[in-house]
């Protein structure tokens, strides 16, 4: 399918989206999937989303279906879908669908397969994480060299259910070739509103938050506060230029099982009056936090597309981040930021190097707005419906003789009941159209 093609109109879909993480729950695959389905109904799809069920929280939108879950950690806390009664899931199985999507492996994922193979549907799966990475979240014995081995199992067995794999970064594309998937991987950058970040609604308010000059350096993380985030290396590193840049000050957005930790390593340093803990921040306010700030961390290397860089760069910040492949177009290394190796040291040298450097903050800062341009909602959502449209064409190829009569045709949205009929017609040349 050509470009021009693909921003044609092709009808309303009826698109199933499956996770295992949804609001209120923050992080990136919640606060992408929220973008998704808002793009995908903008451009006049059905959407609707299975999620476990969070006590004490009402969805807003009505295109949620929340499941039962049971609780499976206190801090985050942490729902897992329970599948239900076979009656209760066979009563889902009957929900009408063009194409479904999985955005996780576990009991979500699963229903999503089963749900699938019962209504025989394509099934899209995105790989948003590295299972391998996160194995220390299973209680006590995570980090066990079996766990492991069966994470990595689970991680190909898993991906190779859907019939098309979406990753969002060339990483997860090489890390899922080793792992020997077998079926079809495409990339698909994560996308942001790419205009809210673009100027702040209320300069300042951070500064005035937290009592800092205009004047001063502020660097800042946003996101998940977690062990695999490593922000502990990054109270370190600044501990380390505490009396090189004496003005600086540190600010961590956000919350998690590591905020703790990480307060106690900032209180034993020489600079804990100049490192701030946010904690959750309203995402309507994030832009006035990122437009406040002048440089962006990152000591993480199981990242895979962060949609808080993405944020970042929209914003015009600079970055200094451990090397890790998921940033690969995202960072340019002296272009508007750096790509550091894993060394508190050398960290600290490079931003305390950066900082009093207002010209190089000002170009970098221009340089990662360039950069962001390619991480658009729009973009991701088109290149969605694209994916769609293809997985639609080829399970209706490959059931036609099990399950196609000509009346079902008359059934399908408008661009794709041409598509099919046309495909129809080369598999059978002598039938009367």
């Amino acid at each position: 399918m050509d470009k021009q093609n693909a921003d044609l109109p092709i009808g309303s879909l009826r698109i199933g989206l499956f996770t295992d993480t949804y609001a209120p729950q923050v992080n990136g695959v919640s606060v992408s999937l929220q973008m998704i389905s808002e793009g995908l109904k903008k451009r006049g799809h059905q959407v609707t989303i299975f999620a476990p069920r969070f006590p004490g929280y009402k969805d807003n939108e009505p295109n949620v279906m929340r499941l039962p879950s049971l609780k499976y950690l206190n801090n985050p806390p942490i729902y897992v879908a329970v599948l239900g009664t076979p009656r209760s899931t066979w009563r889902l199985t009957r929900k009408h669908f063009d194409v479904l999507h999985a955005h996780s492996p576990a009991s979500v994922g699963l229903l999503a397969y089963l749900t699938a193979s019962t209504k025989r549907l394509p099934l899209i799966y995105t790989y948003h994480t590295s299972i391998t990475d996160y194995t220390h979240y299973i209680k006590f014995i995570g980090n066990t060299g079996i766990i492991k081995y069966a994470a990595a199992w689970f991680s190909k067995a898993s991906t190779d259910l859907g019939d098309q794999i979406i990753v969002p970064s060339p990483k997860f594309q090489r890390l899922l070739l080793n792992q020997k998937v077998k079926q079809p991987i495409n990339v698909i950058p994560n996308g942001i509103d790419l205009s809210m970040f673009k100027s702040a609604k209320k300069p300042g308010t951070l500064r005035k938050r937290l009592g800092i000059g205009p004047d001063a350096p502020i660097l800042l993380t946003v996101g998940r506060m977690d062990p695999e985030k490593r922000l502990e290396f990054i109270v370190e590193a600044f501990d380390l230029i505490a009396n090189r840049v004496p003005n600086a000050h540190l600010v961590f957005a956000g919350d998690g099982g590591s905020r703790k930790s990480v307060e106690e390593k900032a209180r034993a340093t020489r600079a804990k009056d100049r490192i701030h803990f946010l904690g959750m921040v309203n995402r309507a306010d994030l832009p006035d936090i990122f437009h406040d700030a002048n440089v962006f961390l990152s000591a993480s290397t199981t990242e895979v597309h962060p949609i808080s860089v993405i944020e970042a760069i929209a914003s015009g910040l600079p970055m200094v981040a451990v090397q890790d492949e998921a940033f690969e177009g995202m960072i340019e290394e002296g272009m508007n930021g750096y790509l550091v190796k894993l060394d508190v040291n050398v960290y600290a040298d490079t931003l305390a190097d950066l900082l009093p450097d207002r010209e190089r903050l000002k170009r970098f800062g221009s340089h990662s707005t360039v950069l962001s341009e390619k991480y658009s909602i729009e973009g991701q959502v088109r290149a969605l419906e694209k994916l769609y449209l293809e997985a639609i064409l080829q399970n209706w190829r490959g059931n036609f003789f099990k399950r196609m009569m000509p009346k079902d045709i008359e059934q399908i949205p408008g661009r794709i009941n041409h598509a099919i009929r046309t495909e129809i017609g080369k598999m059978l040349p002598n039938r009367k159209k």
